[in-house]
């Protein structure tokens, strides 16, 4: 009487899209829609609405789903539309969300300088990159299925930090769900060093557009921003480098100058340039890209600022210390989680700045304390994309002439761990639970694949 392209556990959608939506049952013949609806359930449960179009019930979600889960969608009780009081027989199928999975740069001896993917899923390690590149810095593209790096060769040593190139390699992750595409481990060159010295870079969250800083060795004033749009050539924007923020659209970028922001258009819909005086840097945008949070710098302090696309402002929170970095909480957008400094004193007296972990929430302001972070330096925080975890790593650094250590930028790494927070339930004005980080594989930098 009806059919499921879902008989087996799999995929349901594209589960990194804000917006997911798929055919779940297909019947061959009219069914009484309301009924169908009424006694359709899916364990656990996933938020989402029902539509109809030639037979097949569409559903859309209205939450993101939690990755790592099997779902069992059942319907029983439903009827033909012409009024035959005939049930229609009892139906019953599986569909599981993406596997929980994250990319970092390793450490040990076997995985030093490569980038590796782990599935915690499935509890799979595999070593994505080869063992004569050392990675430097990646970005994962949106699908979730390709990883964009800077590396330079192992054999140059330090020296070839100059002559880093960008690569992309394929994670092999939809290959894994039943999806087409490359398996794990397939590199190809993306942007080569010959003439310009390839720095820092970011990725935009749909995946189009990469900007890249790079520098001619030959001519150090000729440096600058580079932007690689889907498609296209790269080409130099004709602005320095410094602190940048791309737009989830790719449309725009946001920039730290000199007493303040600068918003530089890469599309003619994006609109003319912008400059947000009195602002340090940006911290990023929403997923949707309507909102952003920057720093302000008040002289004797600074401002959290939520800005949104209409040009009003809204202060979150002041502090005399240093903001790291923010990330939005995807599901519902209520909440950020920022890593701060405060400065504390040790045995000796002398006082150092030690990060710690909060949650603010965007419509009160309320400021959340969760994970005080005693002797860790440049921590880096990675959001799950179903808002559950971060993923934040404890780098212990060393002397840059140590032969030991793993020279990635312009820091010497002696080692790193990953840890794993899954985030309490948070309600404003009650404490949150007392919830430990758990410890990971050792690496660095770690990233979510989405």
């Amino acid at each position: 009487f009806f059919s499921s392209r879902r008989r087996h556990t799999r995929s349901l959608c594209d589960w990194s899209s804000d917006v997911c939506s798929s055919d779940l049952l297909s019947f061959n013949r009219p069914v009484d829609h309301d009924l169908v609806e009424r006694n359709l359930a899916i364990k656990p449960p996933l938020p989402g609405k029902t539509s109809w179009s030639e037979g097949k019930l569409f559903y859309t979600l209205t939450e993101r789903p939690i990755y790592g889960i099997n779902y069992q969608i059942q319907l029983q009780g439903a009827k033909k539309a012409d009024g035959d009081r005939a049930l229609i027989e009892p139906f019953s199928s599986l569909f599981s969300t993406r596997d929980r999975a994250f990319a970092y740069i390793g450490i040990t001896p076997q995985e030093r300088g490569r980038l590796v993917l782990f599935n915690i899923t499935q509890q799979k390690k595999t070593l994505l990159t080869p063992p004569d590149l050392t990675v430097t810095d990646y970005a994962i593209y949106p699908q979730g299925d390709k990883i964009i790096f800077s590396a330079y060769e192992v054999a140059a040593g330090s020296e070839g930090k100059a002559k880093q190139q960008l690569y992309t390699v394929t994670t092999g992750l939809n290959v894994q769900h039943g999806g087409t595409g490359e398996r794990a481990g397939k590199l190809q060159t993306l942007l080569g060093a010959k003439d310009y010295e390839n720095q820092q870079f970011e990725l935009s969250k749909n995946g189009e557009t990469l900007i890249i800083e790079r520098q001619n060795p030959r001519n150090p004033a000729d440096a600058g921003l580079w932007a690689l749009i889907a498609g296209q050539q790269p080409r130099p924007l004709g602005i320095p480098g410094g602190e940048f923020v791309v737009a989830p659209d790719g449309k725009s970028v946001a920039l730290s100058q000199q007493g303040g922001i600068a918003i530089i258009p890469l599309a003619s819909e994006a609109g003319g340039p912008k400059f947000l005086p009195g602002y340090e840097k940006s911290l990023g945008f929403s997923p949707d890209g309507s909102q952003q949070l920057a720093v302000k710098n008040n002289g004797d302090s600074r401002s959290l600022v939520l800005l949104a696309a209409d040009g009003t402002a809204k202060e979150l929170f002041k502090t005399l210390n240093p903001i790291v970095s923010c990330e939005f909480e995807p599901r519902h957008q209520k909440l950020i989680y920022c890593l701060k400094t405060d400065w504390v004193a040790d045995k000796k007296g002398q006082y150092q700045e030690e990060p710690y972990l909060s949650a603010i929430d965007l419509n009160t302001g309320k400021d959340m304390p969760l994970l005080a972070l005693p002797n860790y330096r440049d921590v880096q925080l990675s959001m799950s994309p179903d808002g559950v975890a971060l993923l934040f790593d404890q780098v212990v650094a060393t002397v840059a002439n140590n032969r030991q250590a793993l020279i990635v930028g312009d820091k010497a790494i002696a080692d790193g761990r990953l840890w794993l927070f899954t985030l309490p339930e948070l309600q404003v004005g009650k404490p949150s639970s007392e919830i430990l980080p758990e410890q990971l594989n050792p690496g660095f930098k770690p990233q979510w694949l989405p």
